[in-house]
């Protein structure tokens, strides 16, 4: 009986160890994300060329850290920051082809819904909305 009390008290001790792991990676994500935005809406907003290095090493950081996500609206802004995010000198970006690829089944959804809510000023016959139905092949054949 003993021993089934310690194995007991174990279980619930790993279960809210692994609970509070999962809802830190979620928070984590979250100021990841956050930091992305920030990032990203700024370079848009300026219609940018280049960036600041500043700003492409936290988007690089931020990027490397972010793993798998299952947000469909996170996802979603991932695919615009990798349509529109292109400063000069900037090597991290199929940082975020490697994090679609280990979300595949959200990121495949991410994708058609972008496709389906395609801005006014894009075009089929132009990158980088044209980019997206190439993207959506490599997810699915994966």
């Amino acid at each position: 009986m003993r021993y089934l009390i310690i194995i007991l008290t174990s279980t619930i001790v790993t279960s809210f160890s692994i609970y509070g792991q999962a809802k830190s990676n979620n928070i984590d994500n979250k100021q990841t994300i956050q930091n992305i935005k920030y990032v990203f809406d700024d370079y848009v907003k300026f219609q940018e060329s280049t960036d600041s290095i500043a700003d492409k090493d936290l988007m690089t950081s931020s990027l490397k850290s972010l793993n798998k996500i299952t947000n469909l609206n996170e996802l979603e802004f991932l695919v615009n920051v990798w349509m529109y995010y292109d400063p000069t000198d900037f090597p991290s970006i199929p940082e975020i082809n490697r994090i679609l690829k280990i979300s595949r089944p959200e990121s495949i959804e991410a994708v058609k819904k972008r496709m389906a809510n395609k801005k006014e000023w894009e075009s089929e016959e132009s990158a980088p909305y044209s980019d997206l139905k190439n993207l959506l092949k490599q997810l699915e054949n994966e």
